[in-house]
């Protein structure tokens, strides 16, 4: 897909029962999902023609469910595999970006009265796409610590995936201003915590750290700290400041839309050597040896 303009025109949709080309695919505006962001969501990764780590995305997404008291919604945990299933595999996709939501729905009069909603469940499945450039796979990426400071957990639950990022948003503007591609965010107390769509990890003196408060419990940090473990790396989740994150000898992001991406300079400022890391190489192959295993992955039932 070399023109911009043709994404999201290929793939399939689920919405309101029905699975729908990604054309028909749409949200009324009186859905409070996109009135208020009253809304969760999961992403997935299917991997020649496997879902990775489907459960635990599954099991993410319930408990986003619960928390956000999304009761209404007809469908339960099979349900969900069964439509992740069967609009992976109408979409002939072998390699795709799965996105499953859940959203409050549209209330029954003008009053908005939240427990009057029908919550509303869309999934729908896009070729695959990396968030990071071949380059900046392969000899990292340039972030910078923004100045723009993350919402609070008690205002919003970072544990729940949504698109109310705004905080995301004007950070990414303070990167490109300065000539990067990402800023991570701090908290109130000036603690490392994460940036859009991805977990961040630093190696210092043989130890693996990323930020343990304020962030998304991300899938693929998870599966990095298991095998570090069969690394023998001291993996751990704690707190981070800024000098720890500028003095590792490798820093790389994770995510279900990039796997692991090293770092390359923070402010500027190149870590370690400059080049692809010892640990960071090993881990990244590692985790996309995973993508085949039975344990890991779900096969899709593709049509002959």
């Amino acid at each position: 897909m070399n023109n911009p303009s043709e994404y999201g025109n290929e793939g399939c949709g689920y919405m309101d029962g029905k699975y729908l080309p990604m054309s028909e695919m749409s949200l009324p505006v009186t859905d409070l999902g996109f009135q208020l962001s009253d809304m969760c969501y999961d992403a997935l990764h299917v991997h020649n023609g496997r879902y990775f780590r489907m459960d635990d995305h599954l099991d993410r997404f319930q408990q986003a469910i619960k928390e956000r008291r999304y009761e209404t919604l007809d469908t339960d945990r099979q349900g969900f595999a069964n439509i992740l299933q069967e609009c992976a595999s109408k979409s002939g996709l072998r390699n795709a970006m799965v996105t499953i939501v859940a959203t409050r729905g549209t209330p029954s009069s003008g009053h908005k009265d939240l427990r009057s909603c029908k919550n509303r469940l869309m999934v729908w499945v896009l070729p695959y796409y990396s968030v990071v450039t071949e380059e900046e796979s392969h000899v990292g990426c340039d972030i910078i610590v923004a100045t723009t400071q993350r919402i609070p957990p008690e205002a919003v639950d970072p544990t729940i995936k949504n698109y109310g990022r705004l905080d995301f948003v004007r950070s990414l503007f303070e990167a490109y201003d300065r000539e990067a591609s990402y800023a991570v965010l701090l908290d109130s107390d000036g603690n490392v915590t994460e940036g859009r769509g991805w977990n961040i990890f630093g190696l210092q003196n043989g130890r693996l750290v990323s930020p343990d408060e304020g962030v998304l419990p991300g899938i693929t940090r998870k599966t990095v700290i298991e095998l570090a473990g069969q690394l023998n790396i001291d993996a751990q989740l704690d707190k981070m400041t800024v000098n720890d994150l500028r003095s590792a000898e490798e820093v790389f992001l994770t995510s279900t839309a990039g796997g692991i991406v090293p770092v390359r300079s923070i402010d500027g400022e190149i870590i370690g050597e400059g080049e692809l890391g010892p640990v960071t190489q090993r881990l990244t192959k590692m985790y996309w040896d995973l993508h085949n295993s039975d344990v890991y992955s779900t096969p899709i039932n593709y049509p002959d």
